[in-house]
């Protein structure tokens, strides 16, 4: 399921967003979930977010993972949930985050 993109930074271009509540999808507690970027762009770091769905920002957003490479952490406890993965590419090439609705079982 592709994910809300929120805001971004792209070939000196981008565009700023508030927090989204995402595209949905359920999953099982403490599935592991991971993110695939389509084309040949590298993730230098990510970071994964979550909030209870229907929050408009993440003030007390809880971190669900944080690393380089490929982008995989699990899922977060029985709940809705807004996720936010926040992207930096390789290469210098810009950012963006994407928002998922995590529907918990």
């Amino acid at each position: 399921m592709t994910g809300s993109l929120g805001s971004f930074t792209w070939n000196n271009g981008g565009s700023d967003s508030p927090w989204l509540a995402g595209a949905r999808i359920r999953v099982g507690a403490g599935e592991r979930l991971t993110v695939t970027i389509k084309g040949a762009v590298g993730v230098a770091t990510w970071t994964a977010r979550r909030v209870p769905a229907g929050a408009t920002d993440g003030a007390d957003a809880v971190g669900l993972g944080e690393g380089t490479g490929t982008i995989t952490f699990q899922a977060p406890p029985p709940g809705n949930w807004s996720a936010q993965i926040a992207v930096r590419f390789a290469g210098d090439l810009g950012s963006a985050t994407y928002y998922w609705r995590l529907d918990v079982k």
